[in-house]
């Protein structure tokens, strides 16, 4: 498992949060030490770029809701996009966009979004079996508690 918790820009400028030709750079010096992709789990806070898990409320200037918060839009990170399509790991675990939950294949990739209701005391996740044996997540569920 290889976790990374930094993020692309957001408009909250955290102390996380780098350029994408500096994520992509430390992701780089990360990946290099994947040696099986078939056995590797990512763990990586920013979900990737344009993949539906990662949308969040369109913010005015002002850090108003566009549209009263349902004007969505990708916020995720096209670095980590890239290193998904680039080592094409087992499993890919995502948070940070918290309205965002869901999942998808990109290429041979499971990548997951639990999503979080942290604010209503709700704790979100993903229940993910893997059969070693043929390197496949056997099955994955997004649960409640």
């Amino acid at each position: 498992m290889i976790s990374f918790g930094c993020t692309n820009p957001t408009p909250w400028d955290t102390f996380r949060e780098l350029p994408e030709d500096k994520l992509g750079e430390r992701l780089d010096v990360i990946l290099e030490r994947v040696s099986d992709p078939g056995r590797t789990i990512f763990n990586f806070h920013a979900p990737p770029h344009g993949t539906g898990i990662d949308e969040a409320p369109a913010l005015n200037a002002d850090m108003s809701y566009i549209a009263g918060g349902r004007a969505l839009r990708p916020v995720g990170s096209t670095s980590v996009r890239a290193a998904i399509q680039r080592v094409q790991p087992l499993l890919s675990l995502h948070g940070h966009i918290h309205e965002s939950k869901g999942a998808l294949r990109m290429g041979s990739t499971l990548v997951l979004n639990p999503g979080s209701s942290y604010e209503e005391g709700i704790l979100q996740g993903a229940i993910v079996t893997i059969d070693d044996k043929k390197r496949k997540v056997k099955s994955y569920q997004l649960v409640n508690g």
